[in-house]
């Protein structure tokens, strides 16, 4: 083989576009690795009595190499040599060979002694449209930042809601669950990072339609998901595209018979990560110690401990002592090791000429992991659980040779089932209820005793420990009633194309109005019960253990019913102009003109919500090379005073497909290289909860109100208060955005993209903090102003590769990195004194940057080596010299750096510590997948880095709610542990307060996790079984999602995405399916 052979012919379309083909010798590394595989695996598979040979060429006559020849209905197959040449073993006369090559079109052929088959390119590789703003364009001409997967990658996640299923898939999609309940994992989605202190999430659209939220959609309707990026490719969304932009698109029906795709998926689900429950020996003996710490007295004895020891080897032998010293698992009481999910899906395309026609039916059921009661002893049903039904029909008519018509038809009726305790409290009191205390009564010989008599337990009554909390969490997840949300929405859109070719070639004029109509019913069952107060005491007659109970009554209450409702409509309109022709071949020429109007209508809101614009965008293209683009938006919101309500967006960008020109080196290593650019102007009308803000918010209180107090006849009136002052000067943010990148595609299977993008945001909604107070105004009361200005900036890179390795193998593999970076400019923040070590908390840093005391390892207090950032003793505190405002430190606490040299530990000390809470810096997704003999195995992992969480409260700080200790507790501080040197990782264990429980460099954690996101392995029958029972396709497959995570976090507690161990985690997912087509 000639190595320095390596160029190759180019094929000119008519668009200029071209494509490659192989000379005869291999001439880069994929070729010796394709020659080695071939040299391997190219074997029959069985013992054949014909053959059939030939050479596979492209429309030049050369050769291609690897081309995969597969006898139709068998397993034989073989793959082209270094000179495009084949032979293979056939089964039987007449049998049909089919040719397919990676960017050809597939072909189909009778076997012979001596073929020669001349394969095309596909057209798709050269006509192939990317979704765009209100329409769609050709790949090779897109200019603007766009990134999009299809309905594949999106099925490959088990996950209830597509925006957790495209984690770590798409470049710059930052997506964020802190929650798991079933009908509650909303997962927050950011583009590009976070550019302003607003609201800075994207506009969702669903087939050109604003939606709210893409929670209750079926993942099987959807035909792609593209995010648009730049400012170029959102301009035309003028006032509503500064955070980017998310594009949906269904699925439609084709012109062939009918195709039917049927598919089931049953899940296993478990959460991906929960405190680990200690023993009561472990607790007992972690509380005492935190009541010494701060020369308060035991609360368990010896002779206690010594009990609670006996369950580390089986429990007391004494049956009293295992009532009155248990050792309860809460986490077993309350939850379950694992919860069930079953999702179902059936859909129907197809068409003629005439009608073309999609229908999908799905189900989704998801299992809570609560371990409730049943349903019939309870009367009610207290699980979390969620029933959700969704139903689409999209129907493309072609009325007569000039006019087109589509109806598309959703809905989805969703039943969202919870018990009606307090969410937080039940969480809390669950997570941190005590092992010493007993669980609910299970046995006869209790009493309860009622201030007079005694009387036998019932089985199920609710105890309660009044060392801990007046809560628990077994009464409020079965004895407080249930919640059940009924949510429903349908949407409808019509729409008709007139092709005014008649006019002149290209010319189209298209009208579409869309009605969304969306309630929610809540009926919600309330019932108290009972708290029985638990104490380690029998009576004085019979010995046993007895209760009292909390309140007047001993018996549960009735059940008090309430229901709630609330809808909303939404109508969207538009009338769209489209231009598409290419003149003289290589002038490619596209226009659009748009006009849109929507109003929203809310039952809990008075006024309607209004919004309109006009848009525009113009495309030309020539001869394949050169590209250029101008967006341009005009939208009113109804956010600003009328003199500010509308506002002009424009952006413009450029493109130069550099190997197509003449001049560029026909090669066989870089087969594509694209460069893009692109600047513009758009803007962001989210200004967070409150609306017409540009109006002064003042009410009364329409009662009398006695200003004086004591002069109650003389000072009544009615109370006048401000919420805030308006400024009928108010305008949208606006954001300036550039955006440069560049597309190759290497040795034709190896495509690499990589874009650097900065953005500066002014006019951000701010409230003043420089102004002082007067007249009794405070900041939050001053009238909201434009003075803000963020800078964000950063660049994504995505590589994809997809190979066929042998005739039996496929391989592909892809991975994306986003890097985003904001800083805030200007916050009209007061600037503190020069007594601070910093002067200023939001100016010069990122939106939500942490801040806390640093703590200093640099020194010990005694032997002056590097420290472990400890206090000893109580002569290390003196020796340090420092004075702390912020509470009294013990040994065992951390030592803070007096960082502006002033001898105190204050306010003044604070620094930025790790990075923001809103948003990480990096977020990242890598996998792999093979194709082999039917087998398909794919992995994926996602995650973040450069993320900081500050971690308090509940889970963290042990003296909350009663005591509460985890892993993290166990290798704590204390005098004996440090004397002994042990390991130590967390300071020593308080009772009520710790100057080491705030903000500081040890709970502000670093945040960053790999998880293992996606894993499955599937298999595909072969054709010859399939066809018996007139199936096309039946898959069967393995999978897992959220597997297992990689992080920094000092605590195992739960998972780096959840913000509370107040909340349900997010779940792991082991499924089972099979798909199948007819």
């Amino acid at each position: 083989m000639n190595i320095n052979h390596m160029f190759k012919k180019r094929i000119r379309g008519h668009t200029g576009t071209e494509s490659y083909v192989p000379q005869k010798t291999f001439s880069h590394p994929i070729g010796y690795l394709l020659l080695i595989f071939m040299i391997l695996f190219c074997t029959e598979i069985s013992a054949q009595t014909q053959s059939a040979s030939g050479i596979v060429t492209d429309k030049n006559g050369e050769p291609l190499i690897g081309a995969i020849v597969k006898e139709v209905g068998t397993k034989n197959m073989s793959v082209t040599d270094s000179d495009g040449k084949f032979s293979l073993n056939i089964s039987k006369n007449k049998a049909i060979l089919v040719f397919t090559y990676l960017g050809y079109t597939e072909i189909q052929a009778p076997a012979s002694a001596h073929m020669r088959i001349a394969m095309s390119p596909e057209s798709k590789n050269l006509d192939e449209v990317v979704v765009v703003a209100y329409g769609a364009q050709k790949k090779e001409t897109v200019t603007g930042s766009i990134a999009s997967i299809d309905d594949k990658e999106i099925m490959k996640s088990s996950s209830p809601t597509v925006a957790a299923a495209i984690a770590g898939k798409i470049p710059g999609l930052t997506t964020l669950q802190s929650n798991g309940e079933p009908g509650r994992d909303n997962v927050t989605m950011y583009l590009r990072g976070v550019g302003t202190t607003n609201g800075a999430t994207p506009l969702i659209l669903v087939d050109g339609v604003p939606q709210e939220s893409i929670r209750a959609i079926d993942a099987n309707e959807i035909a792609t998901l593209s995010v648009l990026k730049d400012a170029s490719a959102t301009a035309v969304f003028g006032v509503r595209g500064a955070n980017g932009v998310i594009l949906i698109t269904t699925k439609r029906g084709e012109k062939g018979k009918a195709t039917v795709h049927g598919s089931t998926t049953y899940s296993v689900q478990s959460f991906v990560r929960m405190p680990k429950a200690l023993d009561s020996y472990t607790f007992a003996t972690l509380n005492n110690e935190a009541r010494s710490n701060e020369g308060k007295a035991v609360e368990f004895s010896e002779s206690d401990l010594e009990k609670f020891a006996m369950w580390q080897n089986g429990g007391p032998t004494n049956p009293d002592d295992r009532y009155w010293y248990p050792n309860t698992n809460w986490q077993n009481i309350i939850f379950k090791d694992h919860a069930s999910m079953t999702r179902t899906n059936v859909n129907i395309s197809g068409g003629t000429d005439r009608v073309q026609y999609f229908v999908n039916a799905g189900y989704l059921y998801q299992g809570g992991m609560y371990n409730t009661e049943s349903k019939k002893q309870l009367g009610y049903d207290a699980q979390s659980k969620m029933n959700r039904y969704n139903f689409r029909s999209n129907l493309d008519i072609n009325i007569s040779k000039w006019v087109k018509a589509s109806v598309d038809l959703s809905s989805f009726i969703e039943k969202v089932n919870r018990n009606n305790g307090v969410q937080d409290a039940m969480w809390a009191d669950a997570l941190t209820a005590r092992p010493t205390a007993p669980g609910p009564t299970t046995v006869s010989n209790y009493l309860v005793y009622d201030g007079v008599n005694y009387r036998q337990a019932k089985a199920g009554q609710v105890l309660f420990d009044p060392a801990q909390s007046a809560s628990s969490s077994y009464g409020q997840l079965n004895r407080s009633g249930y919640s059940l949300a009924t949510n429903s929405g349908v949407n409808a859109t019509a729409n008709a194309t007139l092709d005014m070719g008649f006019l002149t070639p290209g010319l189209s004029l298209k009208g579409q109005v869309s009605f969304i109509s969306k309630s929610t019913s809540v009926t919600t069952a309330a019932k108290s019960f009972v708290l029985y107060y638990y104490t380690r005491e029998t009576n004085d007659e019979q010995k046993v253990p007895y209760y009292t109970f909390k309140g007047q009554d001993d018996e549960d209450g009735q059940i008090s019913l309430s229901k709630y409702t609330n809808s909303n409509w939404f109508l969207n309109a538009q009338l769209q102009l489209n231009y598409d022709h290419i003149f003289g071949k290589k002038h490619d020429v596209k226009a659009m003109l748009l006009l849109q109007r929507d109003k929203e209508e809310k039952a809990s809101t008075d006024l309607y919500y209004n919004m309109v614009g006009f848009s525009s965008r113009f495309t030309y293209a020539y001869d394949g090379r050169y590209m250029a683009e101008v967006n341009m938006g005009y939208n009113g919101s109804e956010q600003f005073s009328p003199d500010h309500r509308f506002g002009f967006f424009p952006a413009f960008s450029v493109g130069w497909l550099v190997t197509n020109e003449h001049f560029f080196p026909q090669n066989n290593i870089l087969n594509k290289m694209k460069l893009r650019a692109s600047y513009g102007k758009v803007g962001n009308d989210k200004m967070g909860s409150g609306r017409f803000l540009y109006l002064d918010n003042i009410s009364s209180s329409g009662s009398n109100y006695d200003y004086l107090l004591t002069m109650h006849s003389l000072g009544n009136g009615k109370k006048i208060s401000i919420s805030y002052i308006g400024n009928k000067n108010l305008q949208w943010e606006t954001a300036w955005k550039q955006n440069y990148g560049i597309d190759l595609t290497l040795f034709k299977y190896l495509n690499l993209t990589f874009d650097y993008f900065r953005e500066n945001r002014d006019n951000v909604l701010i409230s003043r903090h420089t102004v002082p107070m007067i007249g009794g105004l405070t900041s939050s009361q001053l009238p909201r102003v434009n003075m803000g200005k963020v800078e964000n900036h950063g660049y994504e890179a995505t590589l994809n590769l997809i190979m066929p390795v042998t005739k039996n193998i496929l391989w592909s593999l892809n991975g994306n990195m986003s890097y985003s970076k904001n800083k805030i400019k200007d916050f009209d923040e007061a600037i503190y004194g020069e007594d601070y070590a910093y002067r200023t908390r939001s100016t010069g840093y990122s939106v939500g940057q942490l801040w806390g005391y640093e703590i200093d390892y640099s020194k010990d207090m005694n032997t002056g080596r590097d420290g472990t950032g400890y206090f000893y003793s109580q002569e290390s505190i003196k020796k340090s010299g420092l004075t702390y405002e912020i509470g009294n430190p013990l040994p065992g606490d951390f030592i803070y750096k007096d960082l502006n040299g002033d001898g105190k530990i204050n306010n003044r000390d604070i620094a930025p510590i790790g990075y923001s809470s809103v948003l990480p810096r990096i977020t990242f997704g890598f996998g792999t997948s093979i194709e082999l003999y039917g087998f398909d195995i794919s992995i994926m992992f996602q995650g973040v880095s450069k993320y900081s969480k500050y971690y308090s409260g509940w889970g963290i700080f042990e003296e909350t709610g009663g005591k509460y200790f985890t892993d993290m507790h166990l290798n704590r501080w204390s005098a004996e542990r440090y004397a002994n040197g042990e390991k130590i990782t967390s300071p020593r264990l308080a009772n009520s307060t710790s100057t080491s429980h705030c903000a500081n460099s040890y709970y502000i954690m670093d945040a960053s996790y790999i998880r293992l996101k996606n894993f499955e392995v599937g298999y595909t029958l072969p054709k010859s079984i399939t066809r018996k029972i007139k199936s096309e396709n039946i898959r069967f497959y393995f999978s897992g999602d959220n597997l297992y995570t990689w992080t920094h976090l000092r605590t195992k507690s739960f998972d780096p995405e959840q913000n509370s161990l107040l909340t349900y985690p997010i779940m792991r997912n082991w499924n089972f399916g099979f798909n199948i087509q007819f």
